[in-house]
């Protein structure tokens, strides 16, 4: 799994101001190390070799293992920042994707998020109780099950 032992909590909200006028490389590895997330990033780092098969005659050499996902709202210069750093991910709040929050459909990615992307999605997706306001009549789905443990229903 992810090395998450330096985060203080997850998910890990960053403040806008310390991460969104983040215009370097040198900059972006400085702030994964004062969030405690750069100990994930070595071990994508340490990850990396060449993939078994024929994959690697196929423009395909190298596997390595998933960072973690920045998810911002808006353009800024960290994208140029945090693009270069092996194993981390941006994306949009806007453009959230299931593939990228559970890879391989692993629940748990190590998601860095900006302040106001994470306050954008109960506007984005809604709550139990509101519907959304940005995506026509997209309503949060609710649980046809309120003790998922089976077993201990059953028996």
């Amino acid at each position: 799994g992810h090395r998450v032992d330096g985060i203080q909590e997850v998910p890990l909200v960053v403040s806008n101001d310390s991460i969104v006028n983040v215009d370097k490389t040198k900059f972006a590895v400085q702030v994964l190390k004062t969030l405690g997330a750069h100990d994930d990033v070595d071990r994508v780092k340490d990850s990396r070799q060449v993939r078994a098969g024929k994959g690697k005659m196929r423009n395909r050499r190298y596997v390595q293992r998933r960072g973690p996902l920045v998810i911002y709202d808006e353009k800024s210069s960290l994208l140029q920042a945090f693009r270069n750093i092996p194993g981390v991910e941006l994306v949009s709040v806007n453009r959230l994707n299931l593939l990228q929050l559970a890879p391989g459909g692993h629940l748990g990615r190590f998601c860095i998020w900006t302040n106001a992307a994470f306050e954008r999605l109960d506007s984005l997706f809604g709550t139990f109780t509101k519907a959304s306001t940005e995506k026509k009549g997209f309503i949060l789905p609710r649980a046809k099950m309120a003790n998922s443990d089976l077993s201990r229903i059953i028996n």
